[in-house]
């Protein structure tokens, strides 16, 4: 897909997911550089997640300090969440790729600017997290598994899933459905993130049933995520139930 189509998409979607969710469109750190604030926890022995504020002018890597050795980190997964009010991008990194056993002893973050050539030369090319000292497993939260999707009608669906463990600060119910972008006329799949209201264990969501929409692209999915204390309950655990319209 060209880059102008998928700046387009990317721009016209987050902007209807924030309204969604409550908030206003996600906008880039304004105070101080992303990598600055970075938290890290272990998920398991092996997988890391790392969690920070956003400035999309950077793309942005993980590495790990073994013993005297620095090396960068294996994306596993990562996403965006919006929580405290702002978004963050969480990302899950691999410690143990390529047969490496020892855990390490710090992350570090780094960030370099995209597109250098479009921004004056004040604009730091490369951005630095100080040394992260990752939090032990415990602080990842874990999310409810879902219990049922059921269709109330034929354009309704109640998604339902078990109580919360452990009172996370908020529960979310994510939603990939088709979504149609006005600016350049075409629908594609989109996950919109749903605030939970607390000790509420089910949602009633609308399909998507538009004649227009692509029949590869129909299919509408739903899982849980919570967020406790800044970290984000593991993102390969999830597992979306999908139905059709």
């Amino acid at each position: 897909m060209p880059s102008r189509i998928a700046t387009a998409i990317t721009t016209c979607a987050l902007s209807l997911g924030a309204l969604a969710s409550g908030a206003g469109v996600a906008t880039a750190v304004s105070s101080g550089p992303a990598a600055d604030r970075a938290a890290a926890a272990a998920v398991d022995r092996c997988s890391y997640q790392v969690v920070r504020s956003d400035d999309s002018r950077y793309v942005y890597s993980v590495s790990g300090v073994f013993g005297g050795a620095t090396r960068e980190l294996p994306i596993q997964k990562e996403d965006f969440v919006r929580f405290s009010g702002t978004w963050h991008q969480v990302t899950q990194v691999d410690a143990c790729a390529g047969g490496q056993t020892q855990t390490p002893t710090v992350l570090r973050v780094t960030g370099k600017l995209e597109n250098p050539d479009g921004y004056d030369s004040s604009v730091p090319r490369t951005i630095r997290s100080s040394d992260i000292k990752p939090a032990a497993s415990s602080v990842i939260p874990k999310a409810p598994a879902l219990t049922s999707v059921d269709r109330l009608d034929p354009a309704t669906v109640r998604v339902s899933w078990k109580p919360a463990q452990g009172s996370p600060d908020q529960v979310m119910l994510m939603e990939r459905k088709p979504f149609y972008s006005s600016e350049i006329g075409i629908w594609h799949p989109y996950t919109f993130q749903r605030d939970v209201p607390a000790g509420a264990t089910s949602m009633d969501r609308k399909l998507e049933r538009n004649a227009d929409i692509p029949a590869g692209e129909r299919t509408h999915s739903y899982w849980t995520r919570v967020v406790k204390d800044g970290f984000v309950s593991d993102l390969r655990a999830e597992k979306p139930v999908t139905v059709e319209p």
